[in-house]
């Protein structure tokens, strides 16, 4: 799954924009649009990052979207954090809902491709993993907000909404499970973990390289491609599952990993326990049969050890 050699840029990717550039997923966008040689635009919020312009998603959208005249919106900023969502949920709307109708209104009237990322807390986890067409039933106050920011996104006539889930990857932003789990198991620290919640996880740098190629073929943000597509590797796994296979690929010590219930967590937010999602349109658009979890972590692997021997 590596970047293929740039050719001459399409329409779309011709001046795009990675709105949240510095977090996991945009990193990662701005990253590989950067390496196929496209004029990409990058911004930050509170992390500064080199070659990133400075942000906020709640200022004037339209003033920057004017000023730049992108080709395509890579919207990548949003609030993530679950626990955090739950107990604030008037700002939660604001960012996850209320921000984006700026954007996808400026993207609407200058027919402007706009990508989004959704999650599969869209739904409520009781018989994952889920297809595009499954009934949505949010069951905490973050998975709402993204079902409504979806609604909102569907307004503009050129877009795609790429629901993905338990995104990992090394190298772009701290907050994601893998690198807690690399840390974790480098300082001989405990690394407690839901044994029962159950998801498909997404690489990103995967996820970046898919989405340039299939825009790049003409599969993506076309007139009559797929607007809600599910992105993520094929394995329904736990968290302890994974972090197993973390602790494998590093010959780190397994007993670090500490199972718990997710109702011993207490988390505040209720987790759809089985969710996850079926990949089976977007291997169908890449054309590829499999998407395996543990090819994904191999090809993170010298970026995992990097961290592991504290030389990232």
């Amino acid at each position: 799954m590596r970047p293929s050699s740039s050719g001459p840029p399409c329409a779309p990717l011709a001046r795009p924009l990675v709105i949240g550039a510095s977090g996991l997923v945009g990193g990662a966008f701005h990253a590989r649009l950067a390496a196929g040689g496209y004029a990409v635009t990058g911004t930050y919020r509170a992390n500064a990052r080199p070659g990133l312009e400075r942000f906020e998603l709640a200022g004037d959208s339209p003033a920057l979207l004017e000023r730049l005249r992108p080709s395509a919106v890579v919207l990548a900023s949003a609030l993530t954090h679950v626990d955090y969502c739950e107990n604030h949920e008037a700002e939660t709307l604001e960012r996850n809902v209320g921000q984006v109708r700026p954007v996808a209104a400026w993207c609407s009237s200058h027919g402007v491709p706009l990508v989004y990322f959704s999650t599969d807390y869209v739904f409520d986890g009781a018989a994952g993993p889920y297809d595009e067409d499954a009934p949505t039933r949010p069951l905490n106050v973050y998975g709402r907000s993204k079902l409504l920011a979806e609604q909102v996104v569907a307004s503009c006539p050129r877009h795609v909404v790429l629901r993905i889930t338990n995104v990992f990857d090394i190298g772009f932003d701290d907050r994601n499970f893998l690198h807690r789990c690399v840390t974790s198991l480098r300082d001989g620290q405990s690394l407690v973990v839901p044994s029962d919640q159950l998801a498909t996880p997404t690489y990103a740098t995967w996820l970046a390289d898919q989405t340039v190629r299939l825009v790049e073929a003409g599969r993506l943000l076309a007139d009559g491609s797929p607007q809600r597509l599910h992105a993520s590797c094929d394995d329904l796994v736990s968290r302890a599952d994974f972090a197993r296979r973390v602790a494998s690929r590093l010959g780190a010590d397994p007993a670090l990993i500490t199972l718990r219930t997710t109702a011993d967590l207490h988390q505040p937010a209720p987790r759809p326990l089985r969710a996850g999602l079926r990949n089976r349109r977007w291997k169908a658009l890449l054309g590829v049969e499999r998407l395996p979890l543990d090819e994904a972590l191999d090809d993170c692997l010298p970026r995992m050890r990097r961290l592991y021997a504290r030389t990232l």
